[in-house]
């Protein structure tokens, strides 16, 4: 089977600036892109913990409290309460970085600008405190939609790509398997599988049509671990083919990102992907690791024997938390098992 043609960069990547990951991004991949994110520089490299400051410290949990969970929980929480998630602004300021370097020729023409949103499953479990989340992720979510419409009013949508990054779902579904014990991975709401595509779905209604618009599914990168390491892709192909279900009739979708475990090049980690059917959306297999160019290698046939379908790569999360000495493992890896479009 032919190489795979593209490189799919999940979201953070551990440079200075926006400025030095477009640049050092699409010049150690030439061809291979076809987004690029801005790495999510500064205080957004370690995924959503910068969104604390967007909550009014009565809800907070634990992680901000000594280990102690909220000893009132009267505290009525409203829409005011939740100040701006600032994605928005974020993603603008880049996106000027973007169409500079874009006219001067340093990306190419047709590749889009990325940005990856978390869901407010995820951003909630980090942040709220268990009492509280069912009352405030809604009004997080109504925060998080605003910043969408904003940043969608002023980047041209065929400059603009979404991604929906949803870690603590997949938590919250090995819990509910009995795989996960730890009570920080509780499900706040039932049915758990219900509840998180009702809520991807509402997310993915706030993207417009010609934005295209692509999912992170992901089982969490804490100090580069896994909260628990997934069986086989099994439930990645079942919650990718629900949010197709749903979405899809309303928007077109562009991608799926899965995780590859570094020790999983045996086919029945991939065996599940023979059953998922994702149209004309393409899979992208993080199956790049550093210093790995064998494992990498090895992963790749295991998947190409099970999947017939053409298929990009990329690493199994962002990269906001790697080595720097990492990187250009990691980018050279990419380049030499996938061709230019």
């Amino acid at each position: 089977m032919a190489p795979p043609t593209s490189v799919h960069l999940v979201g953070s990547v551990p440079f200075s600036s926006a400025e030095e990951v477009f640049t050092k991004s699409i010049q150690a991949l030439p061809g291979r892109l076809h987004t690029i994110p801005d790495g999510e520089t500064g205080p957004r490299n370690y995924f959503a913990m910068w969104q604390s400051v967007v909550f009014p410290p009565q809800v907070l949990g634990p992680f901000h409290r000594d280990g102690k969970s909220q000893e009132s929980t009267d505290f009525e929480c409203t829409l005011e309460d939740i100040k701006p998630t600032k994605y928005d602004v974020m993603a603008i300021e880049s996106y000027r970085t973007f169409c500079k370097l874009r006219d001067q020729g340093f990306i190419p023409q047709g590749v889009r600008f990325q940005v990856s949103l978390p869901t407010p499953i995820s951003v909630a479990a980090g942040h709220v405190d268990f009492a509280y989340r069912s009352r405030v992720e809604p009004l997080y979510m109504e925060r998080l939609i605003q910043a969408m419409r904003h940043l969608q009013d002023t980047i041209p949508a065929h400059d603009l790509a979404i991604q929906i990054d949803a870690p603590l779902e997949f938590a919250y579904l090995e819990y509910e398997r009995g795989r996960i014990e730890e009570d920080f991975y509780k499900p706040y709401f039932s049915p758990v599988k219900e509840g998180i595509l009702d809520r991807i779905s509402q997310m993915s209604a706030a993207v417009d049509q010609d934005v295209q618009l692509g999912y992170h599914l992901c089982y969490g990168d804490h100090f580069h671990q896994h909260f628990v390491q997934p069986e086989d892709t099994s439930l990645l192909v079942e919650m990718a083919t629900g949010i197709m279900q749903r979405v899809k009739p309303r928007h077109p979708v562009q991608w799926f990102h899965f995780p590859v475990p570094k020790d999983r090049s045996d086919e029945a980690y991939f065996a599940p992907l023979n059953r998922l059917d994702l149209g004309d959306a393409k899979l992208f297999l993080g199956l790049v690791h550093p210093h790995d160019q064998d494992g990498t290698e090895k992963r790749l046939k295991a998947a190409q024997a099970i999947y017939p379908h053409p298929f990009g790569v990329g690493t199994e999360c962002g990269m906001g938390r790697t080595p720097l000495e990492d990187i250009d493992s990691i980018y050279t890896i990419s380049r030499n098992v996938t061709r230019p479009a």
